[in-house]
């Protein structure tokens, strides 16, 4: 009996790793697209300033429930897919990444890519993990630490990964994260539980730190705009400010919704699209800046370990929104540093 129990749990094991870990599927059955659909992102400025920098991504794909807003995962992660392979990321903190990602981008990059922590549970898949390219970087340790409050759906977390550069031994740490998120029906219990995985992730990143003393970038949708307005173009121009033109009013209903986190994170770290003198990236056509107030971030802790390069907000009309409001990838952009570590 035994030993048909331990059968049991071993099948059940690995059905589960395989659902997990992606490169089940023949490629092409994850794709949907021709050639043509990417040609316009084939033109996009992917270079990267110093061969020797590494880029990291930081992206919330969107899960494909209705609930939160998310569509078939099939055609949007073919686009992505092409995207990463354009620009290459080194690693890239995912945030929303549910089961139908795993099944659907992963064996279209997994040549290159390994991903990191996939599984929250036993039978739930890390909504949170981080994807890097295996012939770039060698993984030496990697965790994944649950916030002890806030929503239970395998977004809540810190994934966390500490890479060596295969070509010269450099070292940093990647995290990603997903931090709840203001709900108007009981702000002050969100602002609570917002501010209790503010403080548990500042404990990982210190933990990190104290044991690695390297730099780490710190990854993720952190439900937090740096301000509570846009820079929108029309008013950079002189025009009058209008509210439909406003990228946080209707996902702030209006009111302020989340600077306070931002607030405590870049007091302690720094917020890399804001250091000085470095190129920043923003390839759009719809009037906005690329430091809009935005929900995701990259942080650095010992920014003196690593020299900034660029910072990218991906932001053409290949990633945008369709005009019917589909996500084409995701309702967020990516975002991409450029870093040559010290």
């Amino acid at each position: 009996m035994k030993r048909f129990i331990y059968a049991i749990v071993v099948l059940l094991l690995t059905l589960v790793s395989v659902s997990l870990l992606g490169c089940t599927l023949e490629a092409e059955d994850c794709y949907v697209f021709d050639d043509e659909e990417f040609a316009s992102l084939r033109l996009e400025d992917n270079f990267l300033a110093d061969a020797s920098a590494v880029r990291i991504m930081s992206a919330n794909v969107l899960v494909s429930m209705k609930s939160w807003g998310g569509e078939p995962v099939k055609p949007r992660a073919h686009r992505f897919a092409e995207a990463i392979k354009h620009y290459s990321p080194d690693v890239i903190g995912a945030q929303e990444m549910c089961k139908d990602w795993y099944k659907y981008l992963m064996p279209q990059i997994c040549e290159t890519y390994e991903i990191v922590q996939p599984k929250n549970s036993l039978f739930t898949e890390n909504r949170t993990p981080i994807i890097y390219n295996k012939k770039k970087l060698q993984l030496l340790e990697s965790g994944l630490v649950k916030y002890s409050k806030g929503d239970k759906n395998a977004c809540r977390v810190v994934t966390y990964g500490v890479f060596d550069t295969l070509a010269d031994g450099k070292r940093m740490i990647v995290t990603s994260t997903h931090l709840d998120l203001i709900r108007m029906n009981d702000y002050e219990k969100e602002k609570s539980i917002m501010l209790s995985q503010v403080a548990e992730f500042f404990e990982t990143i210190e933990t990190l730190e104290n044991k690695y003393n390297c730099p780490i970038f710190m990854t993720g949708d952190y439900n937090s705009m740096e301000r509570e307005d846009s820079r929108y173009l029309g008013q950079a121009s002189g025009a009058e400010y209008k509210k439909e033109n406003d990228l946080t009013y209707y996902k702030c209903y209006g009111k302020p919704c989340g600077a306070f986190v931002y607030e405590q994170i870049s007091a302690k770290y720094v917020d890399v699209k804001f250091i000085k003198d470095i190129d920043t990236k923003f390839d759009n056509t719809r009037g906005y800046l690329y430091d809009d107030p935005t929900w995701d971030h990259i942080f650095l802790n010992n920014a003196d370990k690593a020299k900034i390069l660029t910072f990218r907000v991906l932001a053409s009309d290949y990633f945008h929104n369709n005009l019917d409001r589909s996500s084409r990838i995701s309702d967020h952009l990516p975002i991409c540093v450029d870093a040559v570590l010290e």
